[in-house]
């Protein structure tokens, strides 16, 4: 089913010639956009990698994942993105994400609502978007408690990630997190909380919501033929 709103040539054409945009990448996400769908990238910066290859024991070839971030698709904005800070109407996503300027003294650490073309730059390697065909009032329930994530201000927590590293190489994905922090949600766990919130939980028991990793949404999104892939590190 075509989505009700295209506003692709729009998008496009105000986005032309950002510098270190990835054109065809914000296309791709254009393309397949709907509504609370789960974008999946994977980077090849050292933290990217790094997370990446602390994935590859999920995969049956072990090889490293594909995949290091994933977000929700949200809501068609208005904004100046446009040329000559022109009004356009651009993508933004919601995601659990901690970045560090070192230019400027800014820290944002957890749920966030950001702009879409933050993911599509060079450095990211593969991306995906995964939709399981929500209903249009399923869909409206995901993004509000990604919004309630938002306001509440819950945040990245970094020391989750070695719980679920250590969760992954003792093949217990399916106990809670033992770092788990009720305030918290890294990136996967905060797509799939929001999804479960709403009564669409795409995971099962053998893996817990604390230690939810992108790979395993992909690996969702593949068993039930949702997975659309645009790029791939082979």
């Amino acid at each position: 089913m075509k989505r009700a709103l295209d506003p692709g040539s729009e998008v496009r054409g105000a986005m032309e010639g950002k510098a270190g945009l990835n054109e065809s990448l914000l296309n791709f996400f254009m393309d397949n956009y709907r509504p609370a769908s789960i974008g999946l990238v994977g980077t090849r910066d050292p933290v990217g990698l790094a997370i990446r290859q602390s994935l590859r024991a999920l995969r049956e070839d072990g090889k490293p994942s594909s995949w290091s971030h994933c977000f929700l698709l949200g809501d068609l904005r208005w904004d100046r993105r446009g040329p000559q800070r022109g009004k356009s109407r651009s993508l933004y996503i919601f995601e659990s994400d901690i970045q560090i300027s070192l230019y400027y003294p800014q820290l944002r650490n957890g749920a966030q609502e950001s702009w879409v073309g933050k993911w599509c730059t060079e450095r990211v390697e593969n991306a995906a978007v995964v939709d399981f065909e929500l209903t249009e009032a399923e869909r409206e329930d995901v993004l509000s408690f990604a919004l309630q994530l938002v306001d509440e201000q819950a945040y990245y927590p970094l020391q989750e990630l070695i719980g679920t590293w250590w969760s992954i190489i003792s093949k217990r994905q399916w106990q809670p997190n033992w770092l788990d922090d009720p305030h918290a949600l890294y990136c996967s766990a905060f797509v799939r909380h929001c999804y479960r919130e709403a009564g669409k939980d795409f995971g099962g028991a053998e893996v817990s919501l604390s230690n939810t990793t992108p790979e395993d949404i992909a690996q969702r999104g593949i068993e039930s033929g949702k997975l659309l892939r645009f790029l791939s590190a082979g």
